[in-house]
């Protein structure tokens, strides 16, 4: 068995869920002792109810804080780290903190003599990368919400009426990116999801050819429509699911262009399991493009064309797990527990881009899919 290090946040973010089980307004400190011990020191705001739910040894409260600190002593950050570090009786070197800890924080308690020390790993805590039985469901039920958010945005297109611009429209308005954005998060709200991210993207016709661009403004018919829903639901996890539709008629480039990414993302996921290296598998799908007569490259105006983005990425407290590169230019062997996005694209620039993306955990098997929306039913009428 490893030996715990000391450990150090301030923040409110994935990290301090990971490390305590709950969330939390604002900043506040998370100490891990050598010995393992675990402690938090809060406001009062926040203090009775950290101290029933959060999972750590000990849940200081502000006032609690300063009587035990002693009349005398202000109440400072890096006094309260050395009243901690004492509780133990413990050396505290090296105390670890994550890439992320705040700079200037940092530089002010390194010079007040703790000795911080930023981890080599992308994750202060590498477990995190690991999901556990308990995660897998949390991102499950994330992912539920987000297929019943693509069965509204599948219903409303297919119910939209082509007009004579080619414009749709939808209970007798305009049908825009941002209403079907609307929609799709005020079910997900619904649903149980606290967070959109900016998302998710409506993108159409020459938008879809800019992998991250939101979309704005009318949907069209005859065009790509791609859309990448991301919301965060109430059990803190992401999901991250992409769909690309067409509404009307689809022309054989448009054909040609999803069937060969839907075969790509088909391949991907085939040679997901323990052992297999992401890296190889991206090289797999890169490869498959270029045989397909889709090479990627920059057109004479610097916009990229083709398959220029990685295959797939974490996924869990954060929307970008860090981490593992997981399906990448970088070698990463996949293991039980990895969960990764899958999300094959091809973009040409004016016309428009066709993604496909389930989000996977890897198992002894193979791997689970969490996305239940079919890829089948792309080409609405």
């Amino acid at each position: 068995m490893s030996t715990p290090t000391a450990k150090l946040l301030y923040e409110n973010g994935a990290d301090w869920v990971y490390a305590t089980g709950t969330t939390i307004s604002d900043p506040a400190l998370f100490y891990q002792s050598p010995s393992g011990k675990t402690h938090i020191v809060v406001n009062e705001l926040e203090w009775e109810h950290l101290a029933r739910t959060a999972t750590v040894d000990k849940a200081h409260s502000f006032s609690q804080a300063r009587a035990a600190m002693g009349a005398g002593v202000p109440f400072r950050l890096e006094n309260i780290l050395a009243w901690l570090i004492g509780l133990d009786g413990k050396s505290a070197a090296p105390i670890q903190v994550s890439p992320t800890f705040p700079a200037g924080l940092f530089v002010k308690l390194t010079k007040a003599g703790f000795p911080l020390e930023v981890t080599a790993e992308p994750l202060l805590f590498p477990s995190r990368a690991i999901k556990t039985e308990s995660e897998i469901k949390k991102l499950h039920a994330a992912q539920k919400a987000n297929d019943a958010a693509f069965e509204l945005a599948h219903g409303i297109l297919k119910a939209a009426k082509i007009q004579k611009d080619g414009k749709l429209t939808w209970q007798n308005a305009p049908l825009t990116a941002e209403v079907l954005q609307g929609e799709m998060n005020a079910l997900l709200v619904k649903l149980g999801c606290t967070e959109f991210s900016g998302g998710p993207i409506v993108a159409t016709g020459p938008q879809s050819a800019i992998p991250h661009e939101r979309g704005h403004g009318p949907l069209r018919a005859n065009q790509f429509i791609l859309i990448d829903c991301f919301p965060r639901h109430k059990g803190g996890y992401f999901a991250d699911c992409t769909r690309t539709f067409l509404k009307g008629k689809a022309d054989d480039w448009h054909k040609n262009l999803y069937n060969t990414v839907l075969v790509a993302q088909e391949l991907a996921l085939k040679l997901i399991k323990p052992g297999a290296n992401g890296h190889e598998i991206h090289t797999a799908v890169e490869e498959f493009f270029t045989k397909a007569g889709h090479k990627t490259g920059t057109d004479e105006k610097g916009r990229a064309y083709g398959f220029f983005h990685g295959t797939g990425h974490g996924v869990g407290l954060e929307l970008h797990d860090p981490g593992p590169a997981m399906i990448s230019t970088r070698d990463n062997i996949l293991q039980v527990g990895h969960v990764t996005s899958v999300e094959p694209g091809l973009y040409y620039p004016g016309k428009g881009g066709v993604r496909i993306e389930d989000t996977v955990a890897v198992t002894a098997k193979g791997h689970k899919n969490f996305a239940a929306f079919p890829k089948s039913t792309w080409l609405i009428r």
